[in-house]
């Protein structure tokens, strides 16, 4: 016998089995023992709630011979042939979405029903159809024949016109409880002996977005490895992250601990679950704790506000997929600014402690970080600074930030930070936040010893503040106009070298196209 997919096989064929849509099935029920249907039905919602299926319980319901409480017998010719009943007509509008599809319903609507009391037109997708077939239907769809129901089912409503509105039942179908699927996924796995743990059904419940057809899709899917289905196989096999590790990433930012928040978070990025799925995950629990803050009003490192931030911040990255940067820095970053936010009206001595908590460590030093050492470092990197060095520059930057273990607190600036400048011998950096620039020149001969440890390279780096750098941009720029040169400076005794360089200003900074005037 040829295999049938689960939400093939346990699709509902009556109301009884519709999952997590209690009050339309009530409602439905109640129109078919009062007498009350309508001509006009719109089933709205997120794919995967039971649109469809409905649609089609509710047409074999009306033309049930003795239905049962509202709901069809299963047992009459009408209920047993219901598959190849002529008067049951199913369209789906995403292939035909023409004037000409709806025209042939319309011609067709005048005949009388074949064998049932009602021919029942279910429309799929019906906001795919264009707006000459929705006009076409109109006149149809409000005075149709009395032996004639229309069922639109719908996951985009909003392109629905709203003179079709109008003339509909509406029905709003909702994302299906985790519970409720857990339960439908329980029965099914034990009429399917299928080996899966309880967490791995709520796990399978989440991933499904309150969709059933979707849960059961991953279920069919994990059933196929022949082993025991649980939470941990469910993370290896989806690239997902388990709840449990969100809940311990967003407790080392309440905390401030700032170690063991790069440590799950690395882990994370290594294991190359999916972003989007992370991001969801952090604004449930996220979401969770806000709800939770308001009603006890417990002292926390992250206060109401802070957890409303982040999850618009967060939710703000989804929209990003397109462009090309690593999502998980993105991420990162704003997680990271909530470290050492805290209440200290509330809680003065934790805000102490937890400043000391993520206290950059003090690095001794042989470099002298005064002004003539940036100066120095700044003319040295427009010797012979080109665009394809600054591209270099940035690719380097981000790979070692993604691939080598890095310190936290050297890691926390370089995440901070912008490679705005670059020749082959040196890197000039800004901070995003002018307070880690001080703390990063104090770093700078441990930064220097990752870039040549991990990428071999031999760089000589400078951190500035936008401000500044923005100023020696401009002057660097100045210069070029006057036919100024630059020569590059021995750090020690600060004598000339005899090579000079000249260099065009498309050629130091990343941009296309700048105006000389």
């Amino acid at each position: 016998m040829k295999y049938k997919v689960l939400y093939r096989k346990y699709r509902p064929d009556n109301f009884e089995n519709v999952v997590g849509q209690d009050y339309i099935v009530t409602t439905l029920k109640n129109s078919i023992l009062n007498g009350t249907v309508s001509h006009a039905y719109l089933f709205s919602g997120p794919r995967g709630t039971g649109k469809t299926s409905t649609a089609k319980i509710f047409a074999k319901a009306v033309n049930c011979l003795s239905p049962e409480n509202g709901s069809p017998c299963g047992k009459c010719e009408f209920c047993t042939n219901f598959k190849d009943n002529p008067d049951i007509i199913e369209m789906d509008a995403a292939s035909n979405r023409g004037v000409n599809e709806i025209r042939s319903i319309i011609d067709n609507v005048k005949l009388t029903p074949t064998n049932g009391k009602y021919k029942v037109y279910i429309i799929d997708e019906a906001h795919m159809l264009t707006d000459e077939a929705f006009n076409a239907l109109l006149l149809t769809l409000e005075e149709p024949p009395n032996h004639v129901i229309f069922i639109l089912a719908t996951t985009n409503v909003e392109n629905v016109p709203i003179t079709i509105l109008s003339r509909c039942q509406r029905f709003d179908f909702q994302k299906i409880k985790v519970d409720d699927i857990v339960k439908a996924l329980k029965n099914i796995s034990n009429q399917e002996n299928i080996d899966i743990e309880d967490d791995a059904l709520t796990e399978i419940a989440y991933l499904s977005e309150g969709g059933m057809r979707d849960a059961l899709s991953l279920l069919d899917q994990l059933s196929k490895l022949n082993e025991k289905i649980t939470l941990k196989l469910i993370e290896q096999e989806v690239k997902v992250v388990s709840q449990q590790t969100v809940i311990n990433l967003i407790d080392s930012i309440e905390h401030n601990d700032i170690n063991a928040f790069l440590t799950i978070f690395d882990n994370l990025r290594n294991s190359a679950v999916d972003y989007k799925n992370l991001v969801k995950r952090i604004i449930d629990i996220i979401s969770k704790k806000a709800l939770n803050l308001k009603k006890s009003f417990k002292s926390s490192n992250l206060n109401f506000e802070d957890y409303k931030k982040i999850i618009f911040e967060l939710s703000n990255t989804l929209v990003k997929t397109n462009i090309n940067v690593d999502n998980y820095t993105i991420m990162e970053m704003i997680l990271l600014n909530y470290f050492n936010v805290i209440n200290s009206e509330n809680n003065p001595s934790k805000v102490e402690k937890s400043i000391e908590s993520v206290k950059f460590k003090e690095v001794e030093s042989n470099t002298l970080i005064d002004d003539n050492f940036i100066n120095i470092r700044i003319n040295n990197c427009f010797v012979n600074a080109k665009k394809n060095y600054l591209e270099s520059a940035k690719t380097e930057l981000e790979n070692l930030i993604s691939n080598y273990q890095i310190d936290g607190n050297i890691k926390t600036i370089l995440l901070d930070s912008n490679v705005v400048a670059a020749s082959q011998t040196n890197l000039i950096f800004t901070c995003n936040n002018n307070h880690n620039v001080d703390k990063a020149n104090k770093l700078l001969e441990e930064i220097e010893k990752y870039y040549k440890n991990e990428l071999k390279k031999d760089y000589k780096i400078v951190f500035l503040t936008t401000d500044r750098w923005i100023k020696e941009k401009e002057k660097y720029i100045e210069n070029i106009k006057m036919n100024k040169t630059y020569s590059y400076i021995q750090e020690k005794d600060t004598k000339n070298n005899e090579e000079e360089s000249i260099v065009k200003i498309n050629d130091v900074f990343n941009q296309s196209k700048v105006e000389i005037i």
